[in-house]
């Protein structure tokens, strides 16, 4: 979109200030120094900025640069989206400190006339379990949004990463552009476990036969698009579901994982991810040496983790890694892999030619696409979000200080172009 200020004196200089407020209900705040034109125009679009949140040319430059002075309660610093209420952005133009013009803006997750329908199971009771009589309260765990328009429509169904829950502005967005979309939690979300383990993939089998249930969907064509470790999780549904036709994986892992600790009762590692009963083949984690090599950094020196040396050292054990491989070869349509250089989650870029060189070698029938952002990190969204958030905290990881690696700059130009090639490649395949 294009902010503009007209009706200025010639070369006159302005700042342009722009204000939002995220769920968490914290500001987040830019500024940009503009010089107008011959005409008395200024215009982000075309017109460089000369100082304050960001330099140079960028249409969006206002909004990627918005930064926040708090944390959240629980030390979450990146910009927290995850209603589909409209956004509202507060502007104003400032001429030698006096504000001069205001205008505000609404950015709306959701188009007009779309359809939410919610997917719904039983609270789990003492004595009742999953799947209680109709009596049982019940907890939303999904979001199908239906766009309007005659359907039926092909659907992709978008799965969160280690924060869990439901990326209910994702999906919502994805939807304007003619695809039904389920925002679907499998963990984070009573009666789901809290945390990241254990996981049946027949529960996403169960939430498949639920969509091709609603009269909308054409159940034909079905993708998938998952962020980190939702990346993962939707390589192995694709390997394991054949109704699935197209997966974009952002951030993925070329295998499979385990959860982060041991059973108390048995000692074992505990798996991610189970089908029919059974522990989905998984590479462990060193978790003692990486945390005795971190102490220092982190403690003495206040630096946040890096979580890409520890699953760097997960992938040097060759024997479990090969058994925990995704085997993306049997995935029923096209793969659309996208990752940063600068990732410090994880090594997503490596594992992404991993999933490459294992469809070459073992003849995937599908074509697959490693889109990749040099400078990049791990939080790659859809465009036009605060990106300045260089790390954070999760209470699904202990708590801990994380970077994600990459820079604004890079990360704002990143997932501007890979929302961009996302919706061609599902466009183009579903």
């Amino acid at each position: 979109m294009r902010v503009c200020v007209r009706e200025l004196a010639a070369s006159g200089l302005i700042s342009i200030r722009a204000a939002t407020e995220d769920d968490r209900g914290r500001r987040w705040s830019s500024q940009a120094r503009f010089r107008a034109d011959s005409a008395g125009v200024i215009d982000a679009s075309v017109h460089e900025s000369l100082g304050g949140s960001y330099l140079g040319v960028a249409p969006m430059g206002l909004f990627g640069s918005m930064e926040c002075a708090a944390a959240s309660a629980d030390g979450n610093s990146s910009f927290a989206k995850n209603h589909t209420s409209p956004d509202g952005v507060e502007f104003e133009a400032v001429r030698d400190g006096h504000v001069i013009s205001r205008a505000r803006l609404a950015r709306n997750f959701l188009a007009p006339g779309t359809v939410t329908r919610d997917l719904k199971i039983p609270n789990e009771t003492e004595g009742s379990g999953v799947g209680a009589g109709s009596g049982a309260a019940e907890t939303t765990v999904g979001r199908l949004f239906i766009p309007s328009g005659h359907g039926p429509h092909p659907v992709v169904i978008v799965l969160s990463g280690s924060g869990g829950g439901f990326d209910l502005d994702k999906a919502a967005v994805l939807s304007r552009h003619g695809f039904a979309t389920l925002a679907l939690a499998y963990f984070g979300i009573a009666p789901l476990p809290s945390w990241l383990h254990r996981i049946p993939l027949e529960y996403f089998e169960a939430a498949l036969t639920w969509l091709f249930a609603q009269p909308e969907i054409d159940a034909g064509r079905v993708g998938v698009l998952g962020v980190s470790r939702g990346a993962e999780l939707a390589l192995l549904l694709g390997s394991t579901f054949p109704q699935i036709r197209a997966i974009v994986a952002y951030a993925p892992s070329s295998v499979a994982w385990a959860a982060s600790g041991r059973d108390k009762a048995t000692g074992e590692i505990i798996p991610c991810w189970t089908w029919r009963g059974k522990p989905v083949p998984f590479a462990p984690l060193p978790l003692r040496g990486f945390m005795w090599r971190s102490a220092f950094p982190v403690v003495a020196l206040k630096r946040p983790v890096m979580f890409r040396n520890l699953f760097r050292a997960g992938l040097r054990n060759r024997d479990a890694v090969e058994r925990a491989a995704i085997p993306v070869e049997r995935i029923r349509g096209p793969i659309l892999l996208i990752s940063g250089g600068d990732d410090h989650l994880w090594p997503a870029a490596e594992m992404s030619e991993a999933i490459v060189a294992r469809l070459r070698r073992n003849g995937g029938g599908h074509p697959s696409e490693h889109l990749h952002f040099a400078h990049a990190g791990h939080m790659l969204r859809y465009p036009h979000l605060p990106v300045t958030a260089r790390h954070s905290r999760n209470k699904h990881l202990r708590g801990a200080r994380f970077s994600f690696g990459g820079t604004p700059a890079a990360d704002a130009a990143a997932q501007t172009q890979a929302w961009h090639r996302a919706i061609t490649f599902l466009r183009a395949n579903l």
